[in-house]
C-alpha cells in the first residue's frame, strides 16, 4: 500500500528534528567536550548560557540569529547547520529511496549512524567516557527512529 503524502512529510519532519539533534548529539562526542550526551540542556560553548527552546530550530534558527549566539553574540561555526542539512537530507533521501518503507527507516538510521561516526574519526573522540557516552547516544536515538518506524508501519497496514 501507498504512503500517504502527510506520512511522508511527518516522516520528514521527525528527520528535521532530528538533524537539530544531531549536531548536538554528535559535538558532545567529540574531543574537547565533558557534557554528558543525555544532558538535556542546549548551551553555547563560549559563554555557557542555554539555548531558547525557539533558537534550537535546526537551520531556521541559525538563520534568524544570523549565525550568533543570542547571550554573547559569539559566531555560531557554520559546520552546525551544514551537519544538520546532511543529517536531514540525507535521512529523508535515504528513506525516499525504500518509499519511506520500514526498510528505509532503519537504513536512514544507519546512515545518521555513519554520519555520526564519520564526525568522530574527523575531530577526534571525547577523551572522557567516549564508550559510556556513544552507547548513551545510540539508545537516546532508537526510541525517535521506533516512533518513526511504527507510523510508516501504521500507515503501511491501514
Amino acid at each position: 500500500m501507498q504512503l500517504s503524502t502527510a506520512v511522508r512529510i511527518a516522516v520528514c519532519l521527525c528527520y528535521y528534528h532530528l538533524g537539530g539533534m544531531a549536531t548536538t548529539n554528535i559535538l558532545r562526542l567529540l574531543k574537547g567536550c565533558d557534557t554528558p550526551v543525555g544532558y538535556s540542556k542546549c548551551l553555547c560553548p563560549v559563554c555557557g548560557r542555554r539555548i531558547r527552546l525557539t533558537d534550537q530550530l535546526p537551520i531556521i534558527s541559525y538563520v534568524f540569529c544570523q549565525g550568533k549566539c543570542r547571550g554573547c553574540k559569539s559566531r555560531i561555526p557554520l559546520s552546525t547547520p551544514v551537519l544538520e542539512i546532511i543529517v536531514f537530507v540525507g535521512m529523508s533521501l535515504v528513506s525516499a529511496l525504500f518509499d519511506f518503507s520500514p526498510t528505509g527507516i532503519i537504513a536512514s538510521f544507519i546512515y545518521y549512524e555513519a554520519v555520526r561516526i564519520a564526525f568522530v574519526i574527523k575531530f577526534g573522540k571525547r577523551e572522557k567516557d567516549f564508550k559510556k557516552e556513544y552507547v548513551s547516544a545510540v539508545f537516546m536515538n532508537i526510541g525517535p527512529f521506533l516512533a518513526i518506524e511504527f507510523l510508516a508501519l501504521l500507515k503501511q497496514w491501514s
